[in-house]
């Protein structure tokens, strides 16, 4: 969300009347949002194949379950997302102002214009996570790329994992099997190459746990260690714009996997309240932030300054503090309504197929 700030409200580097210091680190480090996808797929394989994997080996799987978990998950924000993005697009082409930023494609984001993906078609492509397989993303909705990524990932890993279980039958596995291929073919090779970032946070959770010395300057060594190769190879990215894109990506998600590999191994539960509760109250709402900041920073775009970019300033940068502020204020409130009441709307949908008391005693 802040590189989409930097990205949508400040020139570009090249563009700057004072490449200071600071602006080049300011610079640098808000230009890593495509790196931070590459992150996320790493962390989602962790968690959520962590999950299957665990599901699976105690023999507890269950598609109803799973399904209604993963689809909670992503529904209950993504609907509203693809409603209030329609409507701050809707008020946008109303705007003589910001006109340009809805019925011309704007360069760093998106190609063709807004108006052209505001579609019926588009929305439900959108809503059953077809947008990068069949469908654009929505409307200005640029972000929404990586969200179908997930989602075909959620389906393949399950596929695969019964394919491979020895506890299957073997019809059963050859099905299984036939419904990988096809999922490969359904959703294209670019989707299908990423898929292996993603089995890297999955290849974390399995790998042998190793015995590490809990001495903090030890920990600490090991951390910046582990982490060096990550730093590296994003300031490499930064220097070099022009690599392959998909080899940056893939060294990327290794080398953060061998990070939090290595942080796992070495961490402690004793962290400080303080800082607990900051980190549940910022990932509780992180979700939301991800499916509704980018139309509503669009609309502010059209309407503070349709005419020109701003240069990273101290007057500009206060502007851009209060407009994150906003977005992230506007985020959590959406969250309340929605990603906050996951668990109660999970519990209701699997009520039906939960066993009673008594049938469980039986």
């Amino acid at each position: 969300m802040i590189g989409h700030v930097r990205g949508l409200f400040f020139v570009d580097y090249p563009n700057l009347a004072n490449p200071s210091p600071l602006n080049q680190v300011l610079y640098a480090i808000t230009g890593f949002g495509h790196q931070a996808v590459m992150v996320f797929f790493v962390l989602s394989g962790y968690f959520i194949g962590t999950s299957v994997c665990e599901s699976l080996d105690g023999r507890r799987w269950s598609w109803r379950v799973y399904l209604v978990n993963r689809l909670t998950r992503l529904q209950l924000v993504l609907l509203p997302a693809l409603i209030l993005g329609f409507v701050w697009d809707r008020i946008g082409m109303r705007l003589p102002q910001a006109a340009s930023f809805y019925y011309g494609g704007l360069y760093k984001y998106y190609s063709p214009s807004v108006a052209l993906r505001s579609t019926l078609p588009a929305f439900f492509g959108n809503l059953f996570f077809l947008q990068s397989v069949v469908s654009p993303v929505f409307g200005s909705n640029g972000p929404l790329w990586s969200l179908s990524y997930e989602f075909w990932y959620y389906i393949l890993f399950p596929v695969l994992m019964i394919a491979a279980a020895s506890w299957a039958g073997v019809r059963s596995r050859l099905l299984y099997l036939g419904l990988a291929l096809v999922l490969f073919w359904f959703v294209g090779t670019q989707i299908s190459l990423y898929f292996l970032i993603w089995l890297m946070g999955v290849l974390i959770g399995r790998v042998r746990h190793l015995s590490w010395p809990r001495t903090p300057r030890a920990m600490a060594f090991a951390s910046v260690v582990a982490g060096l190769p990550l730093a590296v190879v994003l300031a490499w990215v930064r220097v070099h714009p022009g690599a392959s894109e998909m080899m940056t990506d893939f060294t990327i998600g290794l080398c953060f996997s061998l990070w939090i590999y290595v942080l796992l191994q070495i961490s402690r539960e004793d962290v400080s309240q303080a800082y607990a509760k900051s980190a549940k109250t910022l990932a509780g709402f992180s979700y939301t932030l991800y499916l509704t900041h980018f139309p509503v920073l669009l609309l502010l775009r059209g309407v503070l300054d349709p005419r020109g970019n701003w240069q990273p300033d101290r007057w500009h940068l206060i502007c851009a503090l209060v407009i994150t502020l906003l977005v992230l204020g506007y985020a959590y409130l959406v969250a309340e309504f929605t990603e906050a009441r996951m668990g109660v709307v999970r519990r209701r949908l699997l009520q039906p197929w939960t066993p009673r008391p008594r049938e469980v005693a039986r």
